[in-house]
């Protein structure tokens, strides 16, 4: 088993790699570094390992199921860390995620958006949420259509 000095120096090398990939791609883009977050996904890590990556600058860290993302948020709630929710949502689990998300990647259906409102207006939070669109127009992918109102640029629900 590595220790956490050995895996913060991997981690470390890692994210040095990654930056320099960002900032190459800001310069190709013209944009500015600061305005790109970068997001540490923990799916498949031990909250152990999650909980290194505040000391290397990454406080946005991401997980794909409700389940891990409640067990390593109360696992590491003693740090200052930002929770994404990047996965698919049910509406049954949006209760327990809306306190410890800053925001939610994948709000796939009109029934999704209007139980995180709901919730949202019940703890008495402002939900953050970004709207998967099917641009295919596949029927077995999930996803507003662009015809959607929802889906219209910046548009403040609820």
């Amino acid at each position: 088993m590595l220790t956490d000095a050995e895996i913060r120096t991997r981690l470390s090398e890692r994210l040095v790699a990654i930056e320099s990939r960002i900032n190459a791609a800001c310069a190709r883009a013209g944009r500015d570094r600061a305005a790109v977050t970068l997001i540490a996904v923990t799916k498949s890590i031990s909250p152990r390992v999650a909980g290194l990556l505040p000391d290397l600058g990454l406080l946005d860290l991401g997980e794909s199921r409700p389940q891990e993302l409640w067990r390593k948020a109360d696992a590491l709630r003693h740090l200052p860390i930002r929770w994404h929710f990047i996965g698919h949502l049910q509406r049954n689990k949006v209760e327990r995620t809306l306190p410890l998300v800053r925001l939610i990647h994948t709000v796939d259906s009109e029934r999704l958006l209007e139980a995180i409102a709901a919730d949202g207006v019940k703890a008495g939070i402002r939900p953050k949420v970004l709207l998967q669109i099917n641009a295919s127009r596949e029927e077995q992918k999930h996803g507003f259509t662009f015809e959607s109102e929802y889906s219209q640029p910046n548009l403040h629900y609820g």
